[in-house]
């Protein structure tokens, strides 16, 4: 039977040395070989979802008459996924939803918002140390995520939440009260109208966070 020899390794005992012989067949499958590689890698790229970076401006104002911040979203993979996150807990939620003063209960909104706080933090806390070093274009969707907290819950929630729960909850054990609806205990809260009108702000805040970060996944 003929053999067809591609790689031949050739020991010289006279000088110790080595030798490596490469066939004409080996040279062809190789080049052959090369082809079909670059054309499978080729088909593949065509078909993956590659996204091209772009920066998206998101313009948030934080309170009756607060400045409006611009944060320039690069929308890349990284960002998208956020951004989708973010948008999706805040649509499921009484968060991005329009508050109704007179049918929403004011504790339930409030378990509603810290379960937001928690989850953005935990978003915040997910993204990496290496892709933070070698990625800097999340440095405005960090910025956005933290000042919706800061800027955005954290003064509404610092202000009014504690004092309100500890009065709701007083308010709910009283004989007085048993034949009443949360809705209507809640309105004999002191300052109700305040509380009422600062939780409405936030709210239109976070409607509008929402309709940007729905622009930062529709690359809008």
């Amino acid at each position: 039977m003929n053999k067809i020899k591609f790689l031949e390794f050739i020991f010289n005992k006279d000088d110790s040395t080595i030798s490596i012989v490469l066939h004409l067949w080996a040279v062809i499958l190789l080049i052959i070989s090369f082809f079909i590689i670059r054309w499978l890698l080729k088909k593949f790229l065509k078909t993956r979802p590659f996204i091209k970076r772009y920066v998206t401006p998101v313009k948030i104002k934080y309170g009756i008459g607060g400045a409006e911040i611009e944060y320039n979203i690069t929308c890349n993979y990284q960002n998208i996924e956020i951004a989708h996150r973010m948008y999706i807990e805040l649509i499921t939620r009484k968060a991005a939803i329009e508050i109704d003063k007179d049918k929403d209960v004011i504790v339930e909104v409030y378990n509603s918002w810290y379960s937001l706080f928690q989850i953005t933090r935990d978003e915040l806390k997910k993204i990496s140390g290496e892709f933070l070093y070698q990625n800097k274009t999340s440095e405005s969707v960090i910025n956005l995520l933290t000042d919706i907290l800061n800027k955005g819950l954290r003064p509404h929630l610092t202000e009014y939440q504690a004092k309100f729960r500890k009065w709701y909850d007083a308010e709910i054990k009283m004989e007085s009260n048993q034949s009443l609806s949360p809705q209507e205990i809640q309105k004999k809260y002191p300052d109700f109208e305040k509380l009422m009108e600062s939780m409405l702000n936030v709210n239109a805040i976070l409607i509008e966070y929402s309709k940007q970060l729905k622009k930062i996944t529709n690359g809008a």
